[in-house]
């Protein structure tokens, strides 16, 4: 009884102390730790550029102040297929499991749906998205041996929806600022399981129920008809979390059967975010499009497992750039558009040991018949920093109405 106690005790251990996991740490967003702002699929395609212009409500979570140069009316649905890889996560390459290369990983969501309205001076907008996820690859060893196998298997899933609310108002014909109210709910789950030549099994499974509440805005100035400036911020905001552990150990032959059950209120303290972009209209047809945003990295803290955690992050910035080329067509007796987008983003992560970033090209076209709009856009990126040359990959399709 006593070897088997032990057996738990160790299971429920964290692994900080031999494992530095750099980009995935437990609570870190799927793909990149900068997932501020959400990005619809045109705006994915034009580079990640999101300040200073958008054609549908899907700006919101990026610049609220921009609602007030929309449309009357404007309904968008997203979802995306996004890629990842990752070497070190979890206990992945930490001792139990070694991988001579990074694992991949598949994941299609539903992103958003999200509507604006705009009378006179004032516009509103309300919208659900997926603002992060928590997925993993799964780790898996399998070793087989005369009397049975052996079977070691980490999984990782989990996800972070935000409801936004906004308003913005134009203050004058140039110049109009907005704001926004976020409430986060989601959830993380991991569970380790390991399984000794069929006889007995051993189980450590967490998971986290997540909340938090912030708030972002922005203002943007119409320096020319064809120039827009903007800047744009998100409240430094905690994520609060209530979790739920289970270790347990399984002896069939035995009829035993042994969990120990526990629970921590723990927190991520997320960073201040602050944001300028700028848009130009050249010629009838193209529009140049460039953000930079600083991400207030040193301040982050998490609690996990009842525990602080070594973190300190630094502080990044994201540059994105892109552009759009606007053409025209006939189909079905209508006249359309057809937007093509190419842009680049420089993605630096904030984990100090590997000092990291993501180099990423982006693409994307689209179709507007009437009121109805589909935005295709695609983003690869490539990572250099670590030395484990990682992978992310997206792709994010959005269709919507504007009236």
């Amino acid at each position: 009884m006593i070897l088997i106690l032990g057996f738990l005790a160790i299971a429920a251990l964290p692994l900080q102390a031999q494992f530095i996991p750099g980009q995935y740490e437990d609570e870190a967003p799927f793909r990149t730790w900068n997932s501020f702002p959400y990005l619809g699929a045109a705006s994915l395609g034009r580079g990640q550029t999101a300040f200073a212009w958008g054609a549908d409500a899907t700006v919101s979570p990026a610049n609220p102040a921009l609602l007030v140069a929309l449309p009357k009316w404007t309904f968008s649905l997203g979802g995306s297929l996004q890629n990842a890889t990752a070497m070190r996560y979890g206990p992945l390459n930490s001792g139990p499991i070694s991988s001579a290369e990074p694992l991949g990983h598949t994941l299609f969501s539903g992103d958003h749906a999200a509507v604006s309205f705009r009378s006179g001076r004032w516009a509103f907008a309300a919208a659900v998205f997926l603002s992060e996820a928590f997925d993993r690859p799964v780790a898996e060893v399998v070793e087989r041996y005369s009397n049975g196998d052996y079977v070691f298997r980490y999984t990782q899933s989990g996800f972070l929806r935000t409801y936004h609310l906004a308003g913005a108002f134009r203050i004058s014909s140039r110049l109009a600022v907005g704001f926004g109210l976020n409430i986060d709910s989601g959830r993380l789950e991991t569970e380790l399981y390991e399984d000794i030549l069929g006889r007995y099994q051993i189980t450590g499974t967490k998971t986290a129920a997540l909340s938090g509440l912030f708030v972002n805005g922005g203002l943007f100035w119409d320096i020319s008809p064809s120039v827009r400036a903007a800047v744009t911020f998100r409240t430094p905001s905690t994520l609060e979390s209530r979790t739920e552990t289970v270790d347990r150990f399984v002896f069939p032959a035995a009829g035993t059967d042994i969990s120990i059950n526990g629970s921590s209120d723990d927190s991520f303290k997320r960073p201040l975010v602050v944001g300028a972009g700028v848009s130009a209209q050249i010629g009838a047809r193209f529009r140049a499009l460039a953000d930079i945003a600083y991400l207030r990295w040193s301040a982050y803290r998490a609690v996990w497992l009842g525990e602080e955690q070594a973190r300190d992050f630094r502080d990044t910035i994201r540059l994105s750039a892109g552009g759009e080329y606007v053409t025209d067509f006939r189909m079905f007796g209508k006249n359309g558009k057809a937007p093509v987008r190419l842009g680049i983003v420089y993605d630096p992560q904030p984990t100090p040991a590997p000092r990291s970033a993501y180099i990423g090209f982006t693409l994307g076209t689209g179709l507007e018949i009437g009121g109805f709009r589909l935005n295709l856009g695609a983003l690869i990126s490539a990572e250099s920093g670590s030395g484990d040359g990682l992978l992310g990959r997206r792709i994010s399709l959005d269709l919507g109405y504007i009236f």
